[in-house]
Parts: C-alpha cells; sequence; structure tokens
C-alpha cells in the first residue's frame, strides 16, 4: 500500500518549490504488475515538453522521497491543464488538500482499480509559495513581551 500521508507532504514540498499542482493523482489499473500505481499530475508550471516536465517530477520526487520511493510507481504522467482527463477530475472529482478515493471505476479507457486524488484543483497563483519575513516592532524586543512569528505563508 502506497503511504498517502507521505506523498502529500512531498506534493506539498514540490509545490513550495515550484508552484501548486492543478491535478495530483495516484491510479492503480486494474492489470498493474505487483500493485505499482501510475502518479498523473498537472500543473501550469509544467514547459510544454511532457518529457521535461515528466523529467522534472521524478527529479522533484527522488529528492523529496528518495530514489527508492520510484519503486511504487509504474509510470509518471503529466498532463497539460486543459487535457481532457484533468478537466474531468476537476469537475468530477475537486479536491483542494485532501484526499477522494475512487474504487474500481473505469476511467476513459482504463480499468482502475483505485484512484486516490490528492489534488484536483486550478491554482489561485502560478509559481512558488512564497514565505515573507515580518519585522519585528521595538516593542517586542523587550524581555517579556510577545514576539510575532517570524515566517508566514504569503
Amino acid at each position: 500500500m502506497i503511504d498517502t500521508g507521505r506523498m502529500r507532504k512531498a506534493m506539498h514540498e514540490m509545490a513550495a518549490e515550484k508552484g501548486d499542482f492543478t491535478l495530483f493523482a495516484l491510479l492503480r489499473r486494474a492489470d498493474a504488475v505487483g500493485g505499482m500505481w501510475d502518479l498523473v499530475v498537472a500543473a501550469p508550471w509544467f514547459k510544454n515538453s511532457t518529457l521535461a516536465a515528466t523529467q522534472e517530477i521524478v527529479d522533484l520526487l527522488t529528492k523529496t522521497m528518495g530514489r527508492k520511493a520510484l519503486m511504487y510507481f509504474s509510470r509518471v504522467v503529466t498532463l497539460a491543464a486543459e487535457d481532457p482527463t484533468v478537466r474531468f477530475f476537476l469537475r468530477n472529482v475537486p479536491v483542494e488538500d485532501g484526499e477522494r478515493r475512487i474504487q474500481s471505476t473505469d476511467l476513459f479507457g482504463m480499468e482502475i482499480e483505485e484512484a486516490i486524488i490528492l489534488r484536483a484543483k486550478r491554482p489561485e497563483s502560478v509559481g512558488p509559495r512564497r514565505r515573507v519575513a515580518h519585522a519585528m516592532s521595538p516593542a517586542s524586543s523587550r524581555s517579556g513581551a510577545r514576539k510575532p512569528r517570524a515566517l508566514e505563508r504569503a
């Protein structure tokens, strides 16, 4: 079984570096050998080349999860944001940051044993999530004064 918590963490780390995904889904086909999964992703920051986008995702997965984690995947599929598959997930299985499971279904002519969708939502902005440092006020430097959080999400 694939560790969805670990996959979600990897998705968040990749998004922090590159930008949010439009689609981040794990699909296990009925004919999958050894229970391996297909990782299906779409993001506005993908270049025009599918091969380059796939290589980028594999590199980011290796960086965030380690090389051994790649053994869970039979393939990594990168799609354009306007691909019919992406539009289907956005319309029928919207997920912002959670987990929706689909069991034993036919998707686009493929028999899917299980699908786990971690994200199916258009990003609000394109690009990496930025962290911004906030200046501390002079009063907060006195002893006993409450200190503001040093970093917050933009």
